[in-house]
């Protein structure tokens, strides 16, 4: 089970201020998450059956998840005074480079746009822009709203923040261009966290469940749910909640993890080509 207990006693960011949400703001935001929900639920959530798995660093807090085409793995990490922007072994799940963000920052979502690497903070609206080899920072970015989950989408970002609504970016400004509603049997799907996409489809993890929802860019229809609640139940009991996924375009091999998960899974080798008969659009393929 996950608890909201995480490192040196602190409460994770989200979770935190959820717990001060006066009771009538509370029920109705509860209303509104559990309707959102529910509209993923009615569809049929098949089970992820992983092919594999690796270790993790169970005390990574895991925001950003993505591979290179070189078959580096970088993450972003979350929880105020621990964020960090990191490249990882994917043997061991140790970092081999590190970049701590200031104490006022919780790291968040993280793409890859050619040689920069673009890191998402929670509530502070800025997006840092680093150099892929060598983490050092070139530009920021201001945003409205929160950031959560980032994704390179053909010429463009997409990104979260939460809502039910996904937004496509310009990568030289991080001006917002359009705007995505996200629906599954016409109902929005709220709550939409960390990105990748892969094969010109939107995935993403839904916040508080342990479902992928694989998005067609075009419609913003959800077109599959699968779900990893046998992966969760795996997790030690400091693990928080399934976040993370990344592809590897060169091997064609997804991976997904969660925040203080102990794993790293790869999932089967026909994983990628999940809703790709069902895109309406090629917006999301690279050099479109």
């Amino acid at each position: 089970m996950s608890k909201p207990y995480l490192n040196d006693g602190q409460l994770s960011g989200k979770r935190y201020s959820r717990l001060f949400v006066s009771p009538v703001v509370g029920l109705v935001l509860g209303l509104v998450g559990v309707m959102s929900n529910n509209a993923v639920a009615r569809g049929v959530a098949e089970p992820i059956t992983p092919a594999s798995r690796m270790p993790h660093d169970s005390k990574a807090f895991t925001q950003g998840f993505i591979i290179d085409d070189d078959g580096h793995w970088y993450e972003s990490t979350g929880l105020y005074g621990h964020s960090q922007l990191r490249r990882v072994a994917p043997a061991s799940g140790h970092a081999l480079q590190r970049r701590a963000l200031a104490r006022r920052y919780f790291g968040e979502g993280l793409a890859r746009f050619d040689d920069r690497l673009y890191q998402l903070t929670w509530k502070a609206g800025q997006v840092f822009v680093y150099d892929r080899a060598t983490f050092a920072r070139l530009d920021s970015h201001e945003y409205t709203g929160q950031g959560w989950g980032l994704a390179r989408c053909g010429h463009q970002l997409v990104m979260s923040d939460g809502s039910d609504t996904l937004v496509f970016r310009r990568p030289d400004d991080f001006s917002a261009t359009q705007r995505l509603p996200v629906r599954w049997n016409g109902q929005p799907v709220s709550q939409l966290n960390e990105l990748e996409t892969i094969n010109g489809m939107i995935w993403a993890n839904q916040w508080h469940t342990n479902r992928l929802l694989i998005i067609d860019p075009g419609t913003g229809r959800v077109v599959a749910v699968r779900s990893a609640d046998a992966l969760a139940a795996e997790q030690p009991d400091t693990a928080d909640v399934f976040n993370g996924i990344a592809y590897d375009a060169n091997a064609d091999r997804v991976y997904v993890t969660g925040k203080q998960w102990a794993w790293v899974y790869t999932l089967g080798p026909d994983a990628s080509q999940l809703g790709v008969d069902q895109r309406t659009s090629e917006r999301c393929i690279a050099g479109r």
